[in-house]
Formats: structure tokens, C-alpha cells, sequence
């Protein structure tokens, strides 16, 4: 199964994805950039700021209804971008960008091993000489504290145009020999009189990659890591408490006297 549909949800997206943090990290992280490639983009919710600010962004993603929704964006707001419907694991792209990106820790919906490999390769492709690639994952003793089997509320979301609320809860569990985590999301939507109008699911999977893991897996497909991140605020990564692996990978065609970018 995919690891989500998102045609199933595009609808709603925008209206429960809310998320800014990691929003400074990127548009500092892009200041310089000739040309920035983000892969799994969606509706441009990082796209969106970060062409705004200047940057060159070509976009990419598999979903129609995502794109249709960064289309929308675009046009609405007087921006231009390149935007291709395009599966990460086949990227049909003429290179180098400078800056290649895959935020929202989106590369956990890439499960199987050959496909991860492939994304991978595919960056390394297209990845200039002194290029940096970032890859954002969950760090999985972190994240796996809200994984119970339980049913969760994860918000109450005001939608566009006056069209009601949505609620929004899940239910997720672990599979530690996988590395896999499944489960369902719920979204309900209620009229104004807190009447509900609908009531839909959609399955979602991720893929958790312990550290070690994620290091052998890139190593091989030509990167070298430049710096791990815990969190968006540039803070090294630490195995117990932070929230996020935050990978900057540089290629290792690079010449040897190639720094770590200045933070």
C-alpha cells in the first residue's frame, strides 16, 4: 500500500497542516542557492516562502491534488516555479541544483529498501559538485513516545470559506522488526450547529530510520555527511532528546578543501 493517498486528503491539507518551525532553517539554509530542487513538495508550504524570499525553486511531487492546490498558489499570488508531477524514485530531472531538499521528514514515506536507494541515487545524480542535500527524518526514540495504539485527537481545525471544522485524530503502532509505523487517520467535519457533515479515513505508513541506518544507507550513493541537526534551531543532534535527524549531505565528488556551510 502507499503510505498515503493523499488525493483523499488534499482537500483538508492546508487547513490542518499549520507548520512555520521549520521555515527559518530553510530559507537560511537556501540563502546563496542558484537553484534549489525540493522533492515530495506538496501544496508549497515551504516552496511557497521560500520562492518568495528569492530562491529558484524547481518543485516535485507524485499527488495531482497536492500540485492542482500549488498551482493554485502560485497563480494566486503572482509566483512562478517549475513544478513537476514526478515519482522521487524515477526522477526524470536535468541537473545540477545546488540545494536539493526533502523536507517534513516526507522521505519515511519511501518503505522499501530498493525505492529509498533509488531516491538516494537519483539525488546524487543531480546534486552539483558542492552541492548540499537535506533530508529531514524523525528521531525514532522521540517520535515513538506518542506511538501507543491508541486513539488520539491531534486538533480541531477551522476550514476555509466558512465551511465548518474539521477534527482530526489517528491511531498508530510500531512494528519493530520493519521499522514501520501504521495506522489511520480520522477526519470528521462539522456544520456550525457542531452537527457532523462527514466522516472519512485514510491509512498512513512511515519508516523510522535509526541514525546508524540512515548513515550506511546514504554512504553508499556518494554522499558524506556535513552536519546533523536535532532541531530546526541548528542544534547538534542528541540520540535521547532530539526531536528530529536533520542530515546536510554534501557529495563526495567534492574537492577535499569543501567546508561545512558557515551557520
Amino acid at each position: 500500500m502507499p503510505a498515503m493517498d493523499y488525493s483523499r486528503v488534499a482537500q483538508f491539507y492546508d487547513a490542518y497542516v499549520k507548520t512555520k518551525f521549520d521555515v527559518p532553517f530553510f530559507l537560511h539554509e537556501a540563502e546563496g542557492s542558484s537553484q534549489v530542487l525540493e522533492l515530495m513538495s506538496g501544496t508549497g508550504r515551504l516552496s511557497i516562502p521560500l520562492i518568495q524570499a528569492g530562491a529558484r525553486v524547481t518543485c516535485v511531487d507524485n499527488s495531482p491534488e497536492m500540485l492542482a492546490l500549488l498551482h493554485s498558489k502560485l497563480r494566486e499570488k503572482a509566483l512562478s516555479a517549475p513544478v513537476h508531477k514526478m515519482d522521487v524514485c524515477n526522477l526524470a530531472l536535468e541537473g545540477p541544483f545546488d540545494l536539493i531538499i526533502i523536507p517534513f521528514h516526507s522521505f519515511e514515506e519511501i518503505l522499501d529498501r530498493d525505492e529509498q536507494r533509488k531516491v538516494l541515487a537519483g539525488v546524487a545524480r543531480l546534486l552539483s559538485q558542492t552541492g548540499r542535500f537535506i533530508c529531514t527524518l524523525h528521531n525514532p526514540p522521540v517520535r515513538l513516545r506518542s506511538v501507543n495504539g491508541q486513539l488520539t485527537q491531534l486538533g480541531k481545525y477551522p476550514l476555509p470559506d466558512g465551511k465548518g471544522t474539521l477534527f482530526l485524530s489517528a491511531i498508530q503502532e510500531y512494528d519493530a522488526t520493519s521499522h514501520v509505523v501504521s495506522g489511520t487517520q480520522f477526519y470528521e467535519i462539522y456544520d456550525a450547529d457542531g452537527i457532523m457533515r462527514s466522516k472519512s479515513f485514510v491509512d498512513i505508513q512511515f519508516y523510522l530510520h535509526e541514525r546508524g541506518e540512515f548513515q550506511k544507507l546514504v554512504e553508499p550513493e556518494g554522499f558524506r555527511v556535513l552536519a546533523l541537526y536535532g532541531d530546526y534551531s541548528h542544534s547538534l543532534f542528541e540520540e535521547d532528546k532530539s526531536p528530529f535527524m536533520i542530515w546536510v549531505l554534501g557529495n563526495k565528488r567534492a574537492p577535499t578543501k569543501y567546508l561545512e556551510r558557515k551557520q
